[in-house]
């Protein structure tokens, strides 16, 4: 009698209610009836069977599931982006306060060369913890600012910037705008082609 290989899935597994409860859940979050059935050693049609059971196959459930995750992404950025005040209160922060005269105890903050070597200090940081697409956005924003700073740009107050400088500004912003959304389309292609593969 020929021996079965270890990585032949087995055709039974008697598991208990609160296991299949596991795979049901696991299966209502986004896994395939075909990588449950190779992780826990049961046939694809047996967890379709008890996903159907429990009514939460992914037509049932996907659209509850989504708004949560879309939920806990939204409040995850603005527990990232909301600054503290000063007796502790959270405070969103507001445009306005980007365009208030530059403070007396700051004076590199209207400096573009000053401003250009702090963008490529957060690029190679960014470089360093792998994310690209915001180190090449912020690349792209240190070469801004030392066009920038070259062109005289540091005797801002009450000088408009030539045109040449707005139409450079304008092209990287555009770049980084396209450069962003072909990353994205990349991401997407990627999250559809593990989709299928599973």
């Amino acid at each position: 009698m020929a021996r079965a290989t270890p990585e032949a899935p087995a055709t039974y597994f008697r598991l208990s209610d609160e296991t299949w409860a596991l795979i049901v859940e696991e299966y209502a979050n986004g896994a395939t009836a075909k990588q449950l059935g190779a992780k826990w050693k049961v046939a694809p049609n047996s967890v379709y069977r008890h996903v159907s059971a429990a009514k939460m196959t992914k037509r049932d459930c996907g659209d509850q599931r989504a708004r949560a995750h879309a939920r806990s992404v939204t409040l995850a950025a603005k527990a990232r982006d909301a600054k503290l005040g000063p007796r502790g209160e959270t405070v969103e922060p507001a445009l306005t306060t980007l365009f208030a005269p530059p403070p007396d105890d700051d004076p590199d903050a209207t400096s573009a060369i000053a401003l250009a070597r702090l963008a490529t200090l957060a690029s190679g940081r960014a470089m360093k913890s792998r994310l690209w697409i915001e180190a090449k956005a912020l690349a792209g924003l240190a070469e801004a600012y030392a066009r920038l700073g070259a062109a005289g740009a540091d005797d801002w107050a009450g000088n408009r910037p030539s045109p040449q400088d707005e139409a450079a500004l304008a092209y990287v912003l555009e770049r980084l705008e396209a450069e962003d959304r072909d990353a994205e389309r990349l991401r997407e292609i990627e999250r559809e082609g593990w989709s299928e593969a599973g």
